[in-house]
């Protein structure tokens, strides 16, 4: 049996050779690189520096790498490329056990140049991404670039970002068969509910608590995590678990149709609470 190792040895080596000479930089980031991947849904993620705005042909061939990748290894478990937080497509296979793999495409400049140039990608996702980088190809374009973030910062985007996700939210029991197609539905409501959480605790951190990117230790230890949720935000308890719940038996439940209700309410849920908050 292939190894998720394996795989993500098979996509870097599938990158260098067919988009090398357009990269600047191929990183690896996230909770793999830093040993914490989740077990019951491993994510594993991609940064990729483009030397200039990559092209429809260049996405092309990124959409065949992925398309080779997903057949080469379905004997092994199931390769679901998700670009969050947009519609999620259908797999192109689904044949046991979910392995995600997210690529997100960003393109160089020296300095307050990067930033700009990729400004739609907020500082302290950037900085999670500098925190957990593993270069793989290319030069640490990220080494000296400095992300800061303060509680005004994250205050000023917080509806704009919230909004994004309530919009998928809205929309995932009218777009997808309550009958048939319930573990999608589960693995889409999951996303978007672990990204609202996460930028629940960055809206209630204090400045002090941004600056010692506490929230980067939070989203990996779960004790921690509730303690924080009870002391600062404490209206989102009880929703806080039942998404770490569903995260944590994501193999078990993501085909219960009450359980991914039940998801489903607590992220919605949760919106609206950090609407409140913001405002």
């Amino acid at each position: 049996m292939q190894t998720i190792e394996s795989l993500v040895s098979t996509i870097n080596s599938h990158i260098e050779q067919k988009l090398g000479g357009k990269l600047e930089t191929i990183y690896l980031v996230g909770s793999y690189t830093s040993s914490k991947i989740s077990e019951s849904r491993p994510d594993i993620n991609w940064l990729l520096v483009w030397k200039e705005q990559p092209k429809g042909e260049d996405i092309w061939i990124l959409g065949e790498i992925l398309t080779e990748v997903v057949l080469a290894f379905e004997g092994d478990f199931n390769v679901r490329p998700e670009f969050r937080p947009f519609k999620f497509s259908h797999p192109i296979k689904n044949t046991g056990k979910d392995v995600f793999v997210n690529i997100s495409n960003v393109v160089f400049g020296a300095g307050n140049e990067f930033k700009q140039k990729n400004g739609y990608i907020p500082d302290y996702v950037f900085l999670g991404f500098k925190k957990s980088r593993k270069l793989v190809f290319g030069r640490d374009v990220l080494e000296n670039i400095e992300f800061d973030i303060t509680s005004e910062q994250i205050r000023s985007s917080a509806v704009q970002k919230i909004t994004s996700h309530k919009i998928q939210l809205d929309r995932i029991p009218l777009a997808y068969n309550l009958d048939k197609e319930i573990p999608l539905i589960y693995n889409e409501t999951l996303s978007h509910a672990k990204s609202l959480l996460y930028f629940a605790l960055e809206i209630a951190m204090s400045d002090e608590e941004l600056r010692q990117e506490k929230f980067l230790e939070l989203f990996h230890d779960r004790e921690k995590l509730a303690d924080f949720v009870a002391e600062k935000f404490p209206e989102i308890s009880k929703l806080t678990s039942v998404i770490l719940d569903s995260k944590e038996n994501y193999e078990d439940w993501k085909s219960d149709v009450e359980k991914t209700k039940t998801l489903y309410l607590a992220a919605m849920g949760l919106a609206g609470l950090m609407y409140q908050k913001a405002g």
